[in-house]
């Protein structure tokens, strides 16, 4: 007599269990698809973002591939070095052929390189210069916008020292001259540099507002390469540390000239420290900015001035004591300062009672993985970790989220597969890693077990951010790739024009008698699906080894309307409606294992929900 069997289809790959252990609506191997609170869904597509009209905000076959056409790339050279959502706007960084680096930000006209202004340095400030006042030469007559004082040292008592960031300049200010803005005066030393960014590295990001309410929150970044910067969407102002942070160590032969120190040295391996001031992550804590520099040192600023580092002003550093790979700011309660083996955590208010306390001494998070979800997560030797709070306020503890996968991480660890990108995807409880071999993970969070599935993009990319493009529309995700495009993801029916290839194999299912004979008569798919689409279907029977095990395609129609035709204007028409896959098989064997696959580039997501297999029990194995 034929019976049933349904199962959830949740879970994620699993890779360490063994076959008859693994739960029936589990993978054991699978691409493109990511797991949700429904099943598990095809991964959206993704196309080239610079601002221009979207490719995937029409549905005329010809207009896409129009609008696709003229989307160009971030201008310069190499890879995208950082992207990141700022007040509203996509801002994207690359090299430039004349060795500096250049800023763009997305228009309705593509990618718009960003302009800076002037620094002018000075010394024996007698009263305090005002942002947004006009400056004065007092001897060349010259004149210029202020659009930042930074202090450095001393007092506006006459032992001032610091710069002010300038536009609009008139003329030409000469050194030593004093140089007012009612009522403020100082006297200028040298004369106006341009600000520009140094080439190279990998671009942090932080955003926060250290002025009050009066002003909006601004964006701060560091590339490792030079100074910090912060901007506000119209001024870039450096952050001038002073601190002596860089090490170079086991030096054979060097012959190095970078505008910091010339060198030549021979014979032995040498260890030497220079004052590099190029810090590498940048966070922000209890009102003071902290940035992270491959020595291992953390500067962080006054409190409330992002752009100030004077001691008696709340400035202060820590020692870590190995190279920092990520800093994360965990809600009101601590910065988490992560190293390759090694993590901590620091608690306080301000300076005088800032204590840094260990989490772990033994193992730290790969650079570029450290994302804040709920709690911090991040990847180590292991796997994709996260940091929960203890039952003692303020304390940690590390738990191992990718346990089920620990062949794939080992697998990519042993071939140098590394890290370049991470993003939280909040409106899916998930977390994503991407590798340097164009694949990825994606972790979701949303169950009591965390579930993972791999994918893989045809780009190599290289930064990834996420962040609110329009107010109260949810975060939108980027990512910038080797080729110099900035990509949007979950976005469009295409892999940027290519189909998207996906599949997932379910494990041999015994249907609770692993010892009894079965012929297996049909299998259900209950699918999610906002289209009509095909889905490929395989069998196997018997670990491979049994009868059966031929592939199908079968359609999977949308649905009929089920409301009436006068109701059709209110109807959200992107909701998708179910489906069933439904197919005869023919098999004999102690278990069934079925593979699906989907090849499109026209289709929207759809999501396997749950799996019905009817089967008649047969003798016991014997």
């Amino acid at each position: 007599m034929q019976q049933t069997s349904t199962f959830l289809l949740r879970g994620g790959l699993n890779l360490v269990s063994p076959p008859i252990a693994i739960p029936a609506g589990q993978a054991i191997s699978a691409i493109n698809y990511e797991p949700d609170v429904a099943g598990y869904t095809r991964v959206g597509g993704f196309e080239r973002f610079d601002g221009r009209d979207r490719p995937s905000d029409s549905d005329v076959t010809a207009t896409i591939a129009a609008r696709r056409a003229l989307i160009a790339t971030v201008p310069g050279t190499g890879p995208v070095r950082g992207v990141k959502v700022f007040d509203g706007a996509v801002y994207a960084f690359r090299d430039h052929a004349d060795g500096n680096g250049r800023m763009y930000k997305n228009s309705a006209a593509g990618w718009v390189e960003q302009t800076f202004g002037k620094e002018l340095s000075f010394t024996l400030g007698t009263a305090e210069l005002t942002e947004g006042n006009v400056l004065i030469g007092g001897t060349s007559g010259a004149t210029a916008t202020i659009n930042r004082v930074v202090l450095r040292t001393g007092t506006w008592a006459g032992t001032a020292t610091g710069f002010v960031v300038l536009s609009s300049i008139v003329g030409t200010f000469q050194d030593a001259e004093i140089i007012t803005s009612s009522p403020g005066s100082a006297t200028c030393s040298g004369s106006p540099t341009a600000l520009t960014l140094a080439a190279g590295g990998y671009y942090d990001f932080t955003v926060h507002n250290f002025y009050g309410a009066a002003k909006r929150p601004r964006l701060y970044f560091v590339n490792g390469q030079t100074y910090g910067y912060e901007w506000d969407g119209t001024v870039l102002a450096p952050i001038r540390t002073g601190t002596a942070a860089g090490v170079l160590e086991n030096v054979a032969y060097l012959l190095a000239a970078n505008g910091d120190f010339i060198l030549a040295a021979n014979g032995d391996s040498i260890i030497l420290r220079f004052e590099f001031d190029r810090p590498e992550y940048v966070s922000h804590y209890k009102n003071h900015l902290f940035l992270a520099y491959s020595s291992g040192s953390i500067i962080f600023s006054s409190i409330g001035e992002p752009l100030e580092y004077i001691t008696t002003t709340g400035a202060g550093e820590i020692s870590f004591s190995e190279e920092v790979t990520g800093l994360l700011t965990s809600a009101a309660t601590s910065i988490v300062i992560f190293g390759r083996n090694r993590i901590e955590y620091v608690t306080g208010d301000n300076a005088a009672n800032f204590i840094m306390q260990p989490i772990s001494d033994g193992a730290g998070a790969v650079a570029h993985s450290a994302q804040m979800m709920s709690r911090p997560i991040y990847l180590d030797d292991g796997g994709v970790r996260d940091l929960g709070t203890t039952a003692a306020f303020g304390n940690w503890k590390t738990g191992t989220l990718t346990q089920a996968i620990e062949p794939l991480i080992k697998a990519k660890r042993d071939a140098n597969v590394t890290v370049v990108a991470s993003m939280r995807v909040k409106g899916k409880d998930q977390y994503r890693l991407f590798f340097d071999d164009t694949t990825g993970i994606t972790v979701y969070l949303g169950r009591k077990v965390p579930e993972t599935m791999p994918f893989n993009l045809p780009i190599d990319v290289f930064c990834a951010c996420q962040g609110e493009v329009t107010a109260g529309l949810g975060d939108r995700l980027f990512v910038g790739a080797e080729d110099g495009y900035v990509y949007e993801l979950d976005r469009g029916l295409s892999f940027d024009g290519t189909t998207i290839k996906s599949y997932i194999r379910l494990p041999f299912n015994s249907i609770g008698s692993p010892t009894q004979y079965k012929v297996f008569k049909k299998a259900t798919v209950e699918i999610s699906s906002a289209d009509d689409i095909t889905v490929g279907l395989a069998f196997a029977t018997d670990y491979n080894v049994g009868l059966g095990g031929a592939q199908v395609n079968v359609s999977v129609a949308d649905g009929d309307a089920t409301i009436s035709t006068d109701l059709y204007d209110e109807i959200d028409w992107t909701q998708p409606v179910q489906g069933l896959l439904e197919t005869h098989i023919s098999g004999f064997g102690r278990n069934i294992a079925m593979t699906l696959i989907s090849d499109a580039a026209d289709k929207r997501p759809h999501t396997l929900a749950s799996a019905t297999i009817n089967y008649a029990p047969r003798g016991l194995v014997r």
